[in-house]
């Protein structure tokens, strides 16, 4: 009964502790740009809470951009699953990592399918679905993708977004990744922990 009582939650305290420190000290995957990093360009955009969310305000936060088209229909979906599920898993863990979703239907207004999306995937604080009253995430979205040619990773059809980018939180582009594919997916996984422990943010 002492043995129940005692040892065992002592094991699952020190079993833990240790899964965070292998994870801690996780190195970062292949598709991690280290050189010749880019700052992505200034964006002015509106939450779906109404929030402003700009470029300047998201310092020291690692980020995902993600992009969705309204003509894609519901070709969204299974890429923001698996965005709720990354936010289920960093939510109350770090106050330095969100996830925007930027529009590419500028020019409307997008605030009612905005929130739709948001109730239908159980956005949390850390995930802003955004549309912009400049076009300003239509040119966030051209600079990660022709930035990201070089790496062969560039969208085939920009008119329905496939991958997702991910931002250290000096504003600079440091991975693209396809969540649809399971490698990816968890290079990604290990990518936002990576730049979350490299800059101190957790």
């Amino acid at each position: 009964m002492l043995f129940m009582i005692v040892i065992l939650p002592l094991i699952s305290v020190i079993l833990l502790q240790k899964g965070f420190k292998v994870r801690e000290e996780a190195p970062a995957s292949g598709r991690l740009i280290q050189t010749d990093l880019q700052q992505i360009p200034d964006y002015f955009t509106i939450s779906h809470r109404g929030d402003t969310i700009t470029k300047q305000g998201m310092h020291n936060k690692v980020c995902i951009l993600d992009f969705v088209s309204y003509s894609c229909g519901t070709a969204n979906d299974a890429r923001e699953r698996r965005l709720y599920e990354i936010q289920a898993d960093y939510y109350g863990k770090t106050k330095a990592f969100r996830l925007l979703t930027h529009t590419l239907n500028p020019g409307e207004d997008r605030t009612p399918q905005l929130k739709l999306m948001a109730e239908r995937y159980a956005a949390r604080e850390i995930w802003h679905f955004l549309s912009d009253p400049d076009s300003s995430s239509l040119r966030l979205f051209d600079f990660c993708n022709s930035s990201t040619n070089n790496i062969s990773f560039s969208e085939t059809d920009s008119a329905c977004p496939r991958f997702v980018y991910l931002v250290d939180g000096d504003g600079f582009l440091r991975g693209v990744y396809d969540p649809l594919d399971e490698k990816q997916n968890q290079d990604l996984y290990n990518d936002i922990l990576f730049l979350l422990n490299k800059l101190n943010l957790k």
